[in-house]
């Protein structure tokens, strides 16, 4: 995909849904997953390009745009003018949290008996890093069922321009390099489309002609991203109508599990739109606006990057399967910085 950062710039300023801002600067999968390794501390370009295996146009142009958007900087080294660095800014800190839930969902559903390929150690505790998203308000636990979601008016933001990010023709790329959960989540999940119906879902949309009204997209193009979410696992398709065929799309047992991922994504678009006091986002329990954070469980304290490492990393095979509930395993120590 050529100069993704000549399509988008002029597109952000336009925008006004959170999500559809979020995913206009980070929803491309290649994009996060560099942002990934530069939590795991990888600054140099040849280092991305070996973890990722990730084709070296790719990189430079999704490199770019991290740069212009403020998430990393890109900076000479003082002995080797020939060489530069990619450091994570405070604006692309500030994406950890959606790093975080990412890693929680797909350790949670994508691992199987294997177990999920990267433990992290909490530093501020000592334990490993169990992950639950919470309400920053109540601190309870956020669940799908918990959420009311207004809409407004996503459909005229979606709809404004759709040329942009797209997720590749071999999404088994992105779980070709160093294997995480975050780029088989990312996978699982797919393109921009992807998030937006999995929003929808989440808002309580079930209908096929309800999810196309709104995104306004071919439908063909809802089709295939219904059937992938039916295969994988995140939605049941429930027949309401035989003569003609008609269904219903409710979320799954791990599709509604995957709320903190859209919503930790949200936040992260209403930040970067400095609008975060307007949420249309409500946490039903305590009638507060929602704002996720994602707590460590033996201490309760959000983590931040620097006190987080990794403690193993584990060699396992690519994920085929539908999502299944998780698997415990031993752990051995490999200390480094980590998501």
């Amino acid at each position: 995909m050529a100069n993704l950062k000549s399509q988008l710039q002029p597109q952000i300023a336009r925008v006004t849904s959170p999500l559809d801002y979020a995913l206009r600067v980070i929803g491309d999968p290649w994009s996060f997953l560099i942002q990934q390794e530069a939590f795991f501390g990888v600054r140099r370009f040849g280092d991305f390009q070996r973890n990722l295996n990730i084709a070296k146009n790719t990189l430079t142009d999704r490199l770019s745009l991290l740069v212009e958007f403020s998430l990393l900087e890109r900076k000479r080294l003082s002995d080797r003018s020939d060489i530069h660095e990619y450091r994570l800014t405070p604006r692309g800190l500030d994406t950890y949290s959606y790093a975080l839930s990412l890693m929680k969902w797909g350790d949670d559903w994508l691992a199987g008996n294997d177990g999920p390929p990267v433990i992290l150690s909490h530093k501020t505790c000592g334990h490993v890093l169990n992950l639950r998203a919470t309400c920053r308000a109540c601190k309870r636990e956020v669940n799908a069922a918990d959420i009311q979601i207004d809409l407004g008016n996503i459909a005229e933001t979606v709809r404004e321009d759709t040329a942009q990010v797209r997720i590749s023709s071999r999404p088994e790329l992105y779980t070709a390099g160093r294997p995480t959960s975050v780029s088989r989540t990312l996978s699982v999940i797919g393109d921009r489309w992807g998030f937006f119906v999995l929003w929808l879902a989440l808002a309580g949309v079930t209908k096929f002609e309800h999810f196309h009204s709104i995104l306004g997209i071919a439908r063909t193009t809802l089709t295939v991203r219904l059937n992938h979410f039916v295969e994988q696992g995140l939605f049941d398709r429930i027949e309401y109508q035989q003569r003609p065929p008609r269904h219903d799309y409710r979320l799954s047992e791990s599709g509604r599990a995957i709320c903190s991922v859209l919503l930790t994504l949200h936040d992260w678009g209403l930040r970067g739109l400095s609008k975060e006091e307007e949420t249309s986002v409500l946490h039903r329990s305590c009638g507060k606006p929602l704002h996720v954070e994602m707590i460590c469980l033996s201490c309760g304290k959000p983590p931040l990057p620097k006190e987080v490492e990794v403690r193993q990393v584990r060699v396992v095979a690519p994920r085929t399967r539908k999502p299944n509930s998780p698997a415990t395993s031993s752990i051995k120590s490999a200390r480094r910085p980590g998501v």
